[in-house]
């Protein structure tokens, strides 16, 4: 049996084939799938076009499994119930199951284990799982929370930039790289920008790496942000370790997503150096988030059989 993991986050879906071991042989992104961000119609257009992919290059056989892990898929009783009923529609009568890109993430990391892990791609959560029983921090989107996210940082970058243009704060790496990137010929052309070009999640989640940047350079804003993102990550984790593991003298504590790759790592370092709770141990994550669903719906038709 063979596998076909999807990993559909807010800005991009990843359709990964993996072999009987849950090794990958294949795998292709297409644009989100979020039913929040394309609608009905575009999430049933990625899917598709991500499992005639799939079908044609992915060397997945005549016998395999679709994991869908899908970011979307939450609390919300209309949206979970469209988000079922395309699912299953793409499926084509494969085996498969459906689990939020959340858990999915989190299965993936823990590799089916227990523990807490830490989200921070676009958005940003964090899981804790424990004798079957599941906690959730965060993961309000950007509109509310987001805390530690990349889109958050990028929002902060904006922030900061209109800070050290007007004086409030010392000018440094974030308003010289800024204008340069943004091609800013006035600072106050980042308006009409902000209006236009990052007008959506994705494009200010984009403005993530220009923090990492510039602290590099110096800045001593960009250096806070990453600071309290850091900070941020830490009070999800202990929420979930007070909440569901209150008496583990170790809690296995994993992380996915790209703020954690920015920098070199530097968010990671932070959090080893103090914020996360002394039972936590930072550990790197078992698989990618494109295999969780797979993993857990493997363990199933195992246990069935």
């Amino acid at each position: 049996m063979r596998w076909l993991g999807v990993d559909g986050g807010g800005t991009k879906t990843t359709f990964t084939a993996f072999d009987e071991h849950m090794e990958r042989m294949a795998s292709s992104d297409l644009p989100t799938c979020h039913i929040g961000q394309v609608g009905e119609r575009g999430m049933q257009d990625v899917l598709r076009n991500g499992i005639c992919w799939a079908e044609r290059d992915g060397d997945l056989g005549d016998e395999w499994g679709i994991g869908f892990g899908l970011a979307g898929y939450g609390n919300e009783p209309l949206s979970r119930a469209m988000i079922e009923s395309i699912c299953k529609e793409a499926a084509q009568g494969h085996p498969y199951i459906l689990m939020s890109d959340l858990r999915a993430g989190c299965v993936a990391a823990l590799g089916l284990g227990d523990g807490v892990v830490m989200v921070a791609g676009t958005g940003s959560a964090a899981l804790g799982m424990h004798d079957g029983n599941e906690l959730r921090c965060g993961g309000w989107g950007f509109q509310i929370g987001d805390e530690g996210s990349g889109w958050w940082m990028g929002r902060r970058l904006l922030e900061a930039f209109s800070k050290e243009s007007d004086g409030r704060i010392p000018r440094g790496a974030i308003h010289r790289l800024a204008r340069e990137r943004l091609g800013l010929e006035n600072d106050y052309d980042l308006i009409a920008l902000r209006r236009t070009k990052l007008a959506g999640r994705t494009e200010v989640a984009a403005l993530a790496p220009l923090v990492f940047e510039a602290a590099k350079d110096g800045d001593r804003e960009a250096s806070r942000i990453l600071e309290d993102a850091a900070a941020a990550d830490a009070e999800m984790v202990a929420t979930i370790v007070d909440g569901l593991f209150p008496d583990a003298s170790e809690v296995r504590t994993s992380y996915i997503g790209g703020t954690f790759r920015g920098g070199g790592g530097v968010v990671l370092e932070l959090l080893a150096k103090g914020p996360l709770p002394s039972r936590c141990k930072l550990v790197p994550p078992a698989y990618g988030p494109d295999a969780g669903a797979c993993l857990v719906l493997r363990d199933s038709m195992e246990g069935r059989g």
